[in-house]
């Protein structure tokens, strides 16, 4: 073959290349590398990247230009502001979780460092201090995560002795347990909002895997 065919041939392909970004919460890691691998038996042409953070900090990078196709978020609110702005062909909400309270096997009392998500980026932070105002824990020193699971993270190895995590991020516990699942009744409801970008690229196949996702749950 030709060196100049073989270029063109390349060149089509990644043309006609199927891909799609997703941008979510991090909290939603394991449910989405679970569905994309699910979705590959429907579509295996679609190539499908994720990119996980903090809602706050994936609302930013989205609405300072970031080219993704489907937002999925662990704040409704975000997601409303969003399609407010004309950003979004459409928000729905598609998942709801719970706050619990951890406690790093190895802590000895009922004091010590309390982590929790940044408030000013982390829904689970924000849900978090909601908590906290209505139900006080005493004798603790906050310290704030990038993200829910850093949170998860710095109890499981010791760095704090407590931390408020999501009841499906609990289930990753290794080193630690749940002390306490906070009754929905003390913080806002916890909704998980999926939106297609307005600048989609591949709104067709968006549309697709929104469906496909429609009806999942956790597990």
């Amino acid at each position: 073959m030709k060196k100049g065919i073989f270029i063109f041939i390349i060149l089509v392909q990644s043309i006609f290349a199927k891909e799609l970004l997703i941008s979510g919460a991090a909290s939603l890691k394991e449910f989405l590398e679970k569905n994309i691998q699910e979705y590959k038996l429907v579509d295996p042409d679609l190539n499908i990247s994720l990119n996980l953070g903090g809602s706050g900090t994936l609302k930013r990078q989205f609405e300072q230009g970031g080219d993704v196709d489907i937002i999925f978020l662990a704040d409704r609110d975000y997601m409303v502001d969003l399609k407010n702005k004309n950003y979004l062909v459409d928000e729905e909400v598609l998942l709801e979780n719970s706050l619990v309270l951890i406690k790093n096997n190895n802590s000895p009392s009922d004091s010590g460092i309390l982590a929790i998500g940044d408030p000013q980026s982390v829904p689970a932070g924000r849900y978090a201090t909601e908590v906290l105002g209505n139900l006080p824990l005493k004798n603790y020193t906050l310290v704030y995560g990038k993200d829910v699971r850093s949170v998860l993270s710095y109890v499981e190895l010791g760095e704090a002795d407590f931390g408020i995590v999501y009841l499906t991020d609990a289930k990753l516990l290794k080193n630690s347990k749940i002390v306490e699942i906070f009754p929905k009744e003390l913080h806002r409801p916890i909704e998980y909002s999926i939106g297609i970008s307005k600048t989609s690229k591949n709104k067709e196949d968006s549309e697709k895997f929104l469906e496909f996702l429609r009806g999942k749950d956790w597990e």
